[in-house]
């Protein structure tokens, strides 16, 4: 009974480890198509954009109009910040987003160009409705280091979506029409990559951008500052608009949505390489825990036998000899 428990547990760590493996898997193979696709174009929309599409599996994006668009291309703080209307899919939902992108940064620091700054993207909502950290919060954040390697957690954008633990604010009353929060200020940092003693970047203590719905009296770099933000929620809320059969290509076309991403088959190999290395360490591991007592076991029965054999053949001949 010990035995068949033992085994079955280990069936399910196989499972649970298989699937743990596979998603690394998966990401090394998003990871060399970053590099090799993204990284070094990054400053280009269309191949940037395309390049989220296709990693991040968002169904569509909105090319035009843009919901949002900032854009700084003189003195010391450069950069293109543009929102768009997104569709994501979870399961059989969908759901309508933003996609706040960052890109054509140039930052110059004490009159040097700063390679590679790393780039804090804040946002604060009208409601706590973001979870960060297993508590709900009306701000939140992500950054992006262009030296790390590529994860879903590391790209020059921020994403929202009406969704829950996003902006769907929480109703105890199913039958309520749902309500979101809406983005109060949006706000831009960088760091030089300084870091302090916890291993954490030190940003610069003023933003280089801020874009709020009221007035923004602190200081801003360059005064990039927008007061007039304000983002309209029917510009990104498109799936109403859809129809009962969902997403077509006339809604392609009348909305001006983009859907077609890359094709990743060509990175298939690192992916496969990993998983074939997995699955002989499993098939090691099995056989040393499972079967390689019993292989042992008939060898050496079949040792013995043989000796025996050898044995009888012996004697044999020291009788014949006898005669």
């Amino acid at each position: 009974m010990m035995k068949w428990i033992g085994r079955s547990i280990y069936v399910l760590a196989i499972v649970f480890i298989s699937v743990v493996v596979f998603r690394l898997a998966y990401t090394a193979k998003l990871q060399e198509y970053y590099d090799g696709e993204i990284r070094e174009n990054r400053d280009d929309d269309e191949t940037l954009l395309k390049g989220l599409m296709t990693s991040l599996t968002i169904d569509y994006y909105r090319e035009t109009p843009k919901v949002y668009e900032y854009i700084s291309d003189e003195g010391d703080y450069q950069f293109n910040l543009s929102a768009y209307a997104i569709g994501i899919s979870y399961g059989e939902e969908k759901y309508d987003g933003l996609m706040f992108v960052i890109n054509n940064i140039k930052i110059t620091e004490n009159d040097e160009l700063i390679d590679n700054p790393i780039i804090r993207m804040s946002v604060t909502l009208s409601h706590q409705t973001l979870l960060v950290n297993e508590e709900y919060q009306n701000n939140g954040s992500i950054i992006y280091d262009p030296i790390l390697k590529f994860s879903i957690y590391n790209v020059p954008a921020l994403f929202l979506f009406d969704a829950v633990n996003y902006m769907l604010i929480q109703n105890d009353d199913e039958n309520a029409e749902p309500e979101y929060a809406t983005i109060e200020t949006l706000t831009l940092e960088y760091s030089n990559g300084e870091t302090n003693d916890n291993g954490s970047y030190v940003f610069d203590e003023i933003p280089f951008f801020v874009a709020s719905t009221t007035e923004y009296r602190d200081a801003v770099h360059d005064d990039h500052k927008d007061s007039n933000f304000a983002i309209d929620p029917e510009s990104y809320r498109l799936s109403d608009d859809f129809g009962d059969d969902g997403l077509t290509e006339d809604d392609i076309i009348q909305f001006n949505l983009v859907t077609e991403k890359d094709d990743l088959s060509g990175y298939n190999g690192v992916m496969w390489r990993i998983m074939f290395i997995y699955g002989l360490v499993v098939l090691m591991i099995t056989y040393f825990l499972f079967f390689h007592k019993y292989v042992r076991q008939r060898m050496r029965m079949k040792q013995e036998k043989e000796v025996k054999v050898s044995n009888q053949a012996i004697f044999k001949d020291d009788v014949e000899d006898e005669k």
